[in-house]
């Protein structure tokens, strides 16, 4: 019974440094140029333990970004505990530019050959969608926000400018960080009440 305990543990921990390799490869190269045995090298374990464990690269890329998913969403609540809106605006501005900073813009392209990943990425953000009007209205109910605003517009204007970064590549063109303040801070700013941006600028 022991074994089989050690054996589980064993592989779990696996499973999280393989997700862990195989994520700062794909991020840092792009996802074309990263093959398995490069992951499998880097670790010191068989191609064919890899394969055990993730059938095939596309499994393997699945599972890391919906672990990228997943600890960002973590986070973020855990955050959110004890902050007020401004305060994780300013926070998830600053984890996205410290976790793009070393992000290769072909992992961005590459990602749009593996159309479930595609898939499962445009139906994480719908889900997002009343998490978004909710945080807004939290907003609004705390002085940070303007209550003049049509929310629900202002999402589908945030949609507009992801897909249209996306679809012409602005991230091969322009910094993150650059893209991310203008594209992200900018029309927050407009949604600000004074004390929102008070708030605000006392983080930027």
């Amino acid at each position: 019974m022991q074994e089989i305990k050690d054996l589980n543990a064993y592989r779990t921990s696996l499973k999280d440094k393989i997700l862990e390799a195989a994520m700062a490869a794909f991020t840092r190269h792009g996802i074309r140029a990263v093959k398995m045995d490069d992951i499998a090298t880097s670790l010191s374990i068989s191609k064919r333990t890899l394969y055990e464990i993730y059938g095939d690269k596309e499994s393997l890329l699945f599972a890391c970004v919906k672990k990228g998913h997943q600890e960002k969403r973590e986070y973020i609540t855990a955050y959110a505990q004890n902050h007020n809106v401004i305060e994780i605006v300013a926070e998830s501005y600053r984890r996205n530019v410290e976790q793009l900073k070393n992000v290769n813009y072909l992992f961005y392209q590459d990602i749009q050959q593996y159309p479930n990943i595609v898939k499962y990425m445009e139906t994480e953000h719908a889900n997002n969608y009343e998490k978004f009007l909710a945080f807004m209205e939290t907003g609004v109910k705390e002085g940070y926000f303007r209550d003049d605003v049509n929310y629900e517009l202002i999402h589908q204007l945030f949609d507009m400018i992801g897909n249209f970064v996306v679809k012409n590549s602005l991230y091969a063109q322009y910094p993150y960080e650059e893209l991310l303040a203008n594209l992200m801070l900018v029309p927050f700013r407009g949604f600000c009440t004074e004390k929102g941006l008070k708030a605000l600028k006392s983080h930027f």
